[in-house]
């Protein structure tokens, strides 16, 4: 924790100082106003003291401290990074304009109008940056959303037509988020009246929170039953604990393993994949044996769920007749347009975030209910419920 902590105000540190040198020189090019050097001047040391509040917060378990050190200094990244991308090009920017506007004959451009010119060339780019990632910040912190999601399945029987699944995935609880978020949430989707709930991973990024929202989830009223999965940050905070802590819990916890449940004379069979924790693209040979090992034994039954953090269990997902598979991880790279992941045009097969399908098998890959990073942009905290069609 101790080397976690001083790695971040290091590099925070010196990133702040490297935006701080690079306002101050534009400033003094183009703009020269009093407040911009000033706040370019105190950048720094707002980024070091909301890091120091971050870390003692942590350790000390001290919440609302953790609480403002975690937001304040996601803030002042947000607009570090806006600075550091945004200011190079402005300075470029300016110096064009001004090559074009003294080219100019001087009749036609008067110094004041030129220099205007220059400085709001200069000053547009920063401006845009600096708003996007502000209103990126403050969207991270709305009110969860309950998409309703029709997933059309083929050969579903008619016992799971209209069959309604409320799918909770990343809520990441502890930096941005307590139980009052859950309870929120779990309140807004009580008058869709799911017939499940599904926790697909990233519960708790605070463990001590876990089975009290495992309690808060067990409360939600629903005729049928309760499932959680893991994800890559119970491993995070050490996967024995969470576990146990899950189990302490009303909600059983799938893991390499399945369950069996009944709607009406229906069997249903709900398996959860175990999560690889590496980052590394390939993970298709973990998940199969995963799902190996989850649908070991089980019965044939006329439909398989799959709960799996990772979406990308998809593409082996029908080898183990896997009808639906539920999944979270992506927080819909928390820049989204138009309904879809803004990356998917950069990546192939990723199953950022929605509905996807491969073969017979259907993919709801969900944006999640909170993030370890607070940054949305078109990409809204959700809580799916995914309504069962015939299809």
């Amino acid at each position: 924790m101790i080397l976690r902590l001083l790695t971040m105000i290091s590099v925070v540190t010196v990133t702040g100082f490297a935006v701080r040198a690079m306002t101050r020189h534009i400033n003094k090019k183009f703009w020269q106003k009093t407040i911009i050097d000033q706040a370019a001047r105190a950048l720094p040391f707002a980024l070091l003291l909301s890091a120091l509040m971050w870390g003692v917060g942590t350790m000390q378990n001290w919440s609302l401290m953790r609480l403002a050190g975690a937001s304040s200094s996601a803030l002042l990244l947000l607009i570090v990074v806006a600075l550091l991308i945004s200011l190079p090009l402005a300075l470029l920017l300016a110096l064009f304009t001004k090559k074009i506007t003294t080219t100019l004959p001087r009749a036609e451009t008067a110094d004041p109008a030129r220099r205007r010119i220059i400085t709001g060339a200069a000053a547009i780019l920063p401006l845009t940056a600096t708003s996007a990632m502000g209103a990126g910040f403050g969207a991270s912190f709305s009110r969860t959303r309950i998409p309703q999601i029709p997933m059309a399945l083929p050969g579903l029987p008619d016992a799971l037509d209209g069959y309604k699944i409320l799918h909770l995935s990343d809520l990441h609880l502890g930096y941005y988020f307590g139980l009052d978020h859950l309870e929120q949430t779990l309140l807004d989707a009580e008058p869709f009246q799911p017939d499940m709930v599904v926790v697909t991973g990233d519960i708790a990024d605070d463990l001590s929170l876990m089975t009290d929202a495992m309690k808060l989830i067990g409360q939600l009223a629903t005729p049928g039953p309760k499932y959680a999965s893991i994800g890559n940050h119970e491993y995070f905070r050490g996967i024995k604990e969470s576990i146990r802590r899950i189990d302490a819990g009303p909600v059983p916890l799938l893991l390499n393993s399945y369950d069996q449940f009944m709607v009406g004379n229906t069997p249903v069979i709900i398996g959860g994949a175990n999560d690889p924790v590496s980052l590394r693209a390939d993970i298709h040979g973990f998940l199969d044996n995963s799902l190996t090992r989850t649908f070991n034994n089980a019965p044939h039954g006329p439909f398989r769920l799959l709960m799996s953090h990772r979406p990308k269990a998809l593409d082996v997902a029908g080898k183990h007749k896997v009808g639906l598979v539920l999944s979270g991880h992506t927080h819909a790279g928390q820049v989204g347009l138009g309904g879809r992941s803004a990356w998917e045009i950069f990546t192939e097969n990723s199953y950022l975030w929605g509905a996807y399908q491969k073969g017979n098998t259907r993919l709801y890959t969900s944006a999640g209910m909170g993030h370890w990073f607070p940054f949305r942009l078109g990409a809204p905290l959700e809580a799916p419920l995914i309504t069962l069609r015939k299809g």
